[in-house]
């Protein structure tokens, strides 16, 4: 077991494992097996140790992730074709078919279906039952339900899907002791990366191929283990000496990556999780400058911040290409690309472009707005008629669209109407009369509270047994990107200014020069000279769902910051908005962890030289270390001023020249 750090070289460790055993241990190249998480990390291995190797022995080694090693299993063992694979849209679309079947309401909500799917795939991967699992998107016996269709689909059109791959390899293995006797003479060595993402499933088949020589060498670093929420556990790693008595445990302590005050402010962090490995890292970088933390107002103002303070620093010869800006949630990447696209900075985006302008909530508020402006039409009384519900029927709705008149009128002289779906009708028109002299923002919180949507979410987050959380920051996120504009066209043409800038810009992963936007789970492997880490505050850093948050929980959050934190390689910065969706919040209970060990005194000395935003240059006269804060005495020009040493550092009031 060898336990790796950020930046200490993970991938290295491996190929020269693997160039080891064959070359000073005389192992057979055809019986190695070397599992990853990612079709790019198999890659660079097999090309790392093609490049090792004196010569191409590398082509005999099996390098692959966990689907193709096991499809290739099941394809030489059992015959599946490719042909019959369930691709992913292909799922989606068999899912949002059921649940379109169950509740029609329901299938229009893509993010929902992805969520269903999550949780499908966290029940398979974790082994547990739906039964036993806390569904996110569904109640349990919802879930269950979906599933077990879904099952029986594929069993009566012979097909299978990503997930099959993995459980029917590994029930192939367990069942039939003549093919996992061959698959162990083969595979006598298992080398497996980011072992820290290893889930249940994924574990014992590998667990089961090992035995019995169990040459198993596995890198991960716990620290890093990230994806709980897809069914990664991390006890693997920790209990990894309890599975396996006498192993070997390595540490890597040696960081190539990052300067050592930004180094310790992470182990700061990391240190105060207590289910982990303890560890001690040490950098071969400088010291490098101090993580600069500051508060800005709103997340409105810390994008702009951002944005501005890029555009400086590219003016001093850096390059787009050394930023990345990293956050929680994908939601707030809205306020950033808004904010990149004013100041003219090329960016790419590491996630999917599933943001605000593209989330269902978004598009009920559009309807509403658009028929407010007199810009909206059939479809958009379609869409929000019963959202809150007017009782409405389903029949009503669609005989009113054939007639292709007033849709509101058509639904009224249809007859059969009781006093409360009249009373709806007439409460409808007379709002979206009121919403048409609005400003946006008024006009977005009229339609939450006057019109009664955030109820509908909340019955809607009910009736799916899920927290109202996420959906009511969707609501937040869509008032807050209305502010500032005169009239609801203002916001209707920015909207498809944004629309038509980012349909023109190229989304990909590669090495232009362009900031990189990312959330923190994306940013994982990843390295940038200057990181900004924004929205570090309680309730979304750590992102905390609801009051029965555990410790098991706050300690995946508080890996996800560290994770963040160690991206950086020369400069970090971390912001910290005062105020959320116009609620004051707290800063985040990661900031104190880390700035607890941050040893302002060791910056400077006696004699240096510094710019100060008032008093201009001046020179140390002198360092005073006391138990709470380090002060300096400063000569500005033969005015000598003492000034708080932290809070100078902290907040840039002072550079060393």
């Amino acid at each position: 077991m060898v336990l790796a750090g950020p930046g200490t070289g993970k991938t290295t460790v491996i190929t020269s494992r693997i160039a080891n055993l064959i070359e000073s241990k005389a192992v057979r190249p055809e019986n190695i097996l070397v599992v990853t998480f990612s079709r790019a990390a198999s890659n660079e291995m097999k090309e790392r140790y093609g490049r090792l190797s004196m010569t191409w022995r590398g082509r005999d080694v099996s390098f692959g992730t966990f689907h193709s090693i096991f499809y290739k299993l099941l394809r030489q063992y059992k015959g599946y074709r490719l042909e019959d694979l369930i691709d992913g849209n292909s799922k989606f679309n068999i899912i949002k078919s059921l649940v379109r079947r169950l509740e029609p309401s329901l299938a229009e909500d893509d993010e929902h279906i992805r969520n269903i799917i999550g949780d499908m795939e966290y029940v398979i991967s974790t082994m547990s039952g739906a039964g036993d699992f806390k569904s996110g998107s569904y109640k349990n016996s919802q879930l269950k339900g979906i599933m077990e269709e879904y099952n029986d689909l594929k069993r009566q059109s012979g097909k299978y899907d990503y997930d099959d791959i993995l459980s029917h390899c590994l029930n192939m293995l367990a069942e039939a002791p003549k093919i996992l006797k061959e698959v162990r003479e083969r595979f006598k060595y298992i080398l497996v990366d980011e072992f820290q993402d290893i889930n249940a499933l994924q574990f014992e088949a590998i667990k089961l191929i090992a035995e019995p020589l169990n040459n198993i060498f596995v890198v991960g670093d716990d620290d890093q283990s990230i994806y709980g929420f897809r069914g990664a556990a991390p006890d693997i790693l920790l209990n990894f000496e309890k599975l396996y008595p006498g192993c070997s445990k390595i540490y890597l302590k040696t960081n190539y990556r990052t300067t050592s005050n930004i180094l310790a402010a992470a182990l700061s962090v990391i240190n105060a999780n207590k289910n982990r490995y303890y560890k001690t890292l040490e950098t071969v970088k400088g010291k490098g400058s101090l993580p600069v933390v500051f508060e800005v107002e709103d997340f409105e103002q810390e994008a702009r911040t951002i944005a501005a303070r890029i555009v400086q620093m590219i003016k001093n010869r850096r390059k787009f290409s050394d930023f990345a800006v990293i956050y929680r949630t994908n939601l707030q990447s809205r306020a950033v690309i808004d904010a990149f696209l004013d100041f003219g900075i090329p960016f790419i985006t590491f996630d999917d472009m599933v943001f605000i302008y593209n989330h269902w909530i978004f598009r009920d508020i559009i309807s509403y707005l658009k028929l407010g402006a007199g810009l909206g039409d059939t479809r958009d009384f379609i869409r929000i008629m019963n959202r809150p519900k007017r009782y409405i029927s389903k029949d009503m709705i669609e005989k009113a669209e054939r007639s292709g008149g007033d849709f509101l009128l058509d639904i009224i002289n249809q007859g059969g109407l009781n006093r409360l779906q009249i009373n709806g009708i007439f409460e409808l028109k007379n709002d979206l009369k009121r919403l048409g002299g609005m400003e946006p923002a008024n006009a977005v919180r009229y339609i939450r509270n006057v019109t009664g949507y955030d109820e509908y979410l909340k019955e809607y987050a009910a009736s799916k047994g899920i927290s109202t959380k996420g959906l009511l920051e969707v609501i937040e996120e869509i008032e807050s990107s209305s502010g500032g504009f005169g009239s609801i066209v203002q916001y209707m043409q920015h909207m498809e200014e944004v629309a038509e800038k980012l349909a023109h810009k190229k989304y990909d992963n590669s090495g232009h020069n362009n900031v990189k936007l990312m959330t923190m789970h994306k940013a994982k492997g990843l390295e940038f000279e200057t990181v900004f880490i924004c929205g570090t505050v309680e309730g979304l850093t750590p992102y905390i769902k609801d009051d029965s948050a555990s410790n098991t929980d706050l300690e995946e959050e508080r890996r996800l910051f560290y994770v963040a934190v160690t991206r950086a390689k020369r400069e970090l910065y971390i912001t910290i908005p005062k105020r959320r969706y116009g609620k004051s919040v707290k800063p985040s209970r990661f900031i104190e962890e880390l700035q607890k060990c941050i040893d302002y005194s060791s910056q400077v000395s006696a004699g240096q030289r510094i710019y100060h935003k008032i008093y201009y240059e001046g020179v140390i006269k002198e360092v005073i270390n006391n138990k709470k804060d380090a002060r300096i005495r400063v000569d500005f020009g033969g005015s000598v001023k003492e000034l708080n040493l932290k809070t100078c550092l902290k907040n840039e009031i002072i550079r060393l020249i």
